[in-house]
């Protein structure tokens, strides 16, 4: 092969450095898919994680160069440091990112320090991912300054060439990022991603002392030999490979408000929750689902879980007093009308379609789910939901709801949203004005539009009031004495407020707070995670 020399140094070929800087890319980008991906368990899907990863990890790679060109000249074997640099990456994966148990465990040690004060708890949260993040990302950063300088014979190269390593470099965080968010954690997990990018470390340390030599064969082979102990360590091909703390306890964190029950050593913050039973468990491209059968209060229910958050459960089944079943009964209860056609947007365990499916007013529903792995947990939950998902009335579609609503022409008398929080990523859009638009737009004249809208706090439920208020004549609040739920019912005045009602709807009308929820600034969801993060009401 072609070499470049520096004084007596031989370096790989250009071409090969190429390759390299692709490969580099690929996985550095890779990382923070997986480091994101693992907050995002913890510390919700919201812009304040997003952002906190992506800056830290620009961060760490600006200083990492900085760093490289500070001590350039003292490093005399580049080759060594490249290889030393990927086997430190590799063993920081390997060991770091798959142990879970390190997130909420730095958290809850640094929450006395700190106190539970929101702005402390984002401090907290922000240390805790710069030391997550800060140590590889460092070594990243090093590695595209000393490509340059292994690629360059003469200055007068210099523009042309790093000019093309960096758009190798690029190109290959691009194909990355894409890798990673579409296919790998997906469809095979978080650890099958980590194990993937191990070996593309290793591969980059193998290319850069590539010869057709005996030497470098029995190197690959102890390269070998370091995957299989790397994949023994990682296990990526878990099928059943969960956010547990460890497989003896399998205690699963969870935040408090989340909370079933706790081993006595717990936090303010992250707890712990004994699994009785696992029922199903699946990846999926918006986060782990998995069903589970716990005990509480002495009695066995099943729960739906995406990633870390409660979803639905069977609690109250046997006394009727499931709020998905009140919130479509109250829905349904104010429609003065026969042969219903409904939109039901959100799947989850089910309760909520089968409750409009079996009420006799009602003719047709088409339910709205954006994850295609649903279908899969709601199935655990047939015995409880009459099978809902074969009844003739029902039409399942899997789109996101706001573009569902984009782009069909059809017409609802009811259009019935029970989904996530307004916090997580791919639920904020349906929190907006500009959704409520689409929803009235769908709706026959005199429909209805009934949104179950999680806690019941006036400051923050004034935003999306004003919201809805700005599309919808009628906008009242119910607040369902099953677990203190909060609805919205809006479109017409057909329904009668209790006294708890009616000083919730008063509260919300005395405020200053005139916000809007909009696409462009999602208000509401922000108000709602703060409080449900923190636990600050």
């Amino acid at each position: 092969m072609a070499n470049n020399h520096t004084g007596t140094k031989t370096y790989p070929s250009y071409n090969l450095l190429l390759i390299i800087a692709f490969l580099a890319g690929f996985v550095s980008l890779a990382y923070e898919i997986i480091a994101t991906k693992i907050l995002y368990y913890f510390f919700n899907e919201s812009t304040i994680t997003a952002s906190s990863v992506i800056s830290i990890f620009l961060f760490g790679i600006g200083l990492g160069s900085f760093i490289f060109s500070k001590f350039e000249k003292k490093i005399s074997d580049k080759k060594k440091f490249m290889l030393i640099a990927q086997l430190l990456i590799s063993l920081y994966a390997v060991f770091i990112f798959p142990n879970y148990d390190l997130v909420p465990s730095a958290f809850n040690l640094l929450y006395p320090l700190f106190g539970d004060s929101v702005k402390m708890m984002l401090v907290n949260k922000l240390i805790i991912s710069f030391f997550y993040l800060i140590f590889p990302t460092v070594l990243m950063g090093m590695v595209f300054p000393a490509i340059i300088v292994m690629s360059i014979d003469k200055i007068e190269q210099l523009p042309e060439k790093i000019g093309t390593i960096y758009a190798l470099d690029l190109f290959g965080a691009v194909l990355g990022a894409l890798v990673s968010g579409f296919f790998f954690i997906p469809f095979w997990g978080i650890k099958t991603l980590i194990f993937f990018s191990v070996l593309i470390n290793l591969l980059i340390g193998l290319l850069i002392f590539f010869q057709r030599s005996k030497k470098f064969v029995l190197m690959a082979l102890c390269f070998l030999m370091i995957s299989f102990f790397f994949y023994l360590a990682i296990n990526p091909f878990d099928s059943i490979a969960k956010i547990y703390s460890n497989k003896e306890s399998k205690g699963k964190y969870i935040p408090e408000n989340n909370l079933l029950f706790a081993d006595k050593k717990t936090s303010k913050y992250f707890q712990k929750v004994k699994i009785k039973e696992k029922i199903f468990f699946s990846h999926s491209p918006f986060g782990e689902l998995s069903v589970f059968d716990e005990v509480f209060d002495m009695e066995q229910n099943r729960y739906l879980y995406i990633d870390t958050r409660i979803q639905c459960s069977t609690a109250g089944l046997k006394q009727k007093n499931v709020s998905e079943i009140n919130f479509v009964n109250m829905s349904l209860d104010s429609m003065n009308k026969d042969n219903l056609k409904v939109l039901n947007i959100g799947l989850g365990c089910g309760f909520t379609l089968n409750e409009i499916a079996k009420y006799p007013k009602v003719q047709t529903v088409d339910v709205v789910e954006i994850n295609p792995v649903m279908p899969e947990a709601a199935k655990y939950f047939s015995e409880f939901t009459d099978n809902v998902l074969d009844n003739p009335k029902v039409h399942l579609i899997f789109n996101d709801g706001y573009k569902y609503l984009l782009g069909t022409n059809k017409k609802y008398d009811l259009i019935i949203m029970d989904i996530e929080h307004p916090s997580v990523i791919y639920s904020s859009n349906l929190y907006t004005l500009e959704f409520y638009k689409l929803v009235k737009k769908a709706l026959n004249k005199d429909g209805i539009f009934t949104q179950w809208s999680y806690r019941p706090i006036p400051d923050a439920q004034v935003i999306n009031y004003n919201t809805l208020k700005m599309v919808f004549p009628d906008v009242l609040p119910k607040i369902s004495g099953v677990f203190n739920d909060l609805y919205y019912i809006a479109g017409k005045n057909n329904i009668t407020l209790d006294e708890k009602d009616i000083n919730f709807l008063n509260q919300m009308l005395s405020s200053r707070d005139k916000r809007l929820n909009t696409l462009n600034n999602p208000y509401f969801g922000t108000e709602m995670m703060l409080r449900e993060m923190f636990q600050v009401n």
